[in-house]
């Protein structure tokens, strides 16, 4: 190589070394902040919600189901409100236990809730499992403790 071919190659390798250096921060920024490591909040303990059961169409009779946000409830995620009794409600979880996917409403009145990920499904009235997914396997769907006041129609809800 002459002398002249041997200064172009280091200053060609020299300028891709020093761009490679000063890009390297900037696409690392850019990968890591396509990473997720945050999880909603939980609310505390003890920390109570209320529902108007009146302002809910679908829990109007026995056997209603809804999907509906209850502020910072259920890490923000809704929750699965199911009148099974004329004065009891069962409340619970939208996020599958298998997967953490956010597992889809009935379909019709009394047919089972399914996890689009991987098929499992529970029970549209308690969120109890009734087939486990296609691998692995998931456990019932968290419960939140309630109270209904009949004169009220307002359901508490604890976290």
């Amino acid at each position: 190589m002459d002398q002249q071919s041997s200064r172009r190659f280091f200053l060609h390798k020299a300028a891709a070394s020093i761009g490679l250096a000063l890009t390297a921060p900037a696409i690392a920024a850019l990968v890591a902040g396509c990473e997720s490591d945050e999880t909603t909040p939980t609310p505390p303990v003890g920390t109570t919600y209320t529902v108007d059961i009146t302002t809910i169409p679908e829990l109007s009779a026995v056997g209603g189901i809804t999907l509906t946000f209850v502020g910072d409830l259920n890490g923000g995620s809704p929750v699965f409100i199911s009148r099974i009794a004329q004065n009891t409600f069962v409340v619970f979880s939208s996020i599958c236990t298998h997967a953490s996917c956010e597992v889809d409403p009935p379909a019709a009145s009394g047919s089972n809730i399914v996890c689009s990920c991987h098929k499992a499904e529970y029970s549209s009235s308690d969120g109890s499992v009734l087939k486990q997914p296609t691998t692995g396997s998931a456990t019932n769907l968290p419960r939140f403790a309630n109270t209904f006041d009949p004169a009220t129609s307002i359901l508490t809800i604890t976290a």
